[in-house]
């Protein structure tokens, strides 16, 4: 026991002090009283609270973005630096449909401003060479179907003279698709010029069918086996021939003389 005069430590039992002869009076220890632990902070328990709320508004940017991006077909490609690229502004999930190509029709031909249209850079004085082409190749059959006939009617060479009648149909065919190919855009009443020559040609191809048809027989029975009723078809359609020519050159000679070309006459076809 602790001397509360001159601070020895005596033996528990001891009611004197050893060493000043002090009463010795045992004393409860007297423990303070535990520290009251102070108020809780609210600061300190707000702050787990945001955080946790950051982390989870974190979380749930993250996974909307990655459900956006697998929604894209592919990934945006990387913009290198000095690129011309340029960033879309909009949102990259949004579909952007292409403004429509315009409509153009396959037969439609665009002229272009100021430019000449095709009739008027035709030169109507080739157009017109080509229909007075025609018209001297069909001097030409006709003067060869004129010398078969004959030849036939001589009884001289019939295989020859029947060849040159059936080869004076295939030129007619020839000279009436030449006539509907042919641009006559540039000349004046190209469009009747056509159809009257195309209508000569015609009857003159009919009557070297008609004519063809009185010869061929003479390859088989001689010179007496003609048929009549054929000759008389081929010359009925000759004279049709020649009504229809002479239709054809009252519109033909004008344009032939403004182009330079000789006017002709119905033998001249």
């Amino acid at each position: 026991m602790v001397c509360p005069t001159c601070g020895l430590d005596n033996d528990p039992a001891s009611t004197l002090c050893a060493r000043c002869n002090s009463a010795l009076t045992r004393q409860t220890a007297v423990h303070p009283p535990a520290p009251v632990p102070p108020p809780p902070n609210r600061r300190t328990i707000r702050i787990p609270l945001l955080a946790g709320v950051g982390v989870l508004v974190l979380l749930l940017a993250v996974a909307a973005g990655l459900y956006l991006r697998s929604g894209r077909d592919e990934p945006d490609p990387p913009v290198r630096a000095g690129s011309s690229l340029t960033v879309p502004t909009t949102d990259p999930t949004t579909a952007v449909t292409p403004p429509a190509a315009a409509a153009t029709t396959p037969s439609a031909v665009t002229t272009p401003t100021g430019s000449a249209s095709p009739t008027a850079l035709a030169d109507p004085r080739a157009q017109a060479r080509v229909v007075d082409a025609v018209l001297s190749e069909s001097v030409a059959s006709r003067r060869k179907l004129n010398v078969a006939i004959e030849r036939v009617g001589d009884c001289e060479n019939l295989s020859g003279a029947v060849a040159d009648i059936r080869a004076v149909g295939v030129e007619r065919q020839s000279q009436m698709d030449t006539v509907r190919n042919a641009d006559l855009s540039a000349v004046s009443g190209g469009e009747t010029l056509r159809a009257g020559l195309i209508e000569a040609l015609r009857f003159a191809w009919e009557a070297d069918q008609g004519f063809l048809t009185w010869a061929e027989p003479t390859l088989r029975g001689g010179c007496d086996a003609t048929d009549e009723a054929g000759y008389a078809r081929g010359r009925s359609a000759s004279d049709s021939a020649g009504t229809a020519k002479r239709a054809f050159l009252r519109e033909w000679n004008p344009v032939a003389r403004a182009n330079g070309l000789k006017t002709r006459s119905a033998n001249d076809i």
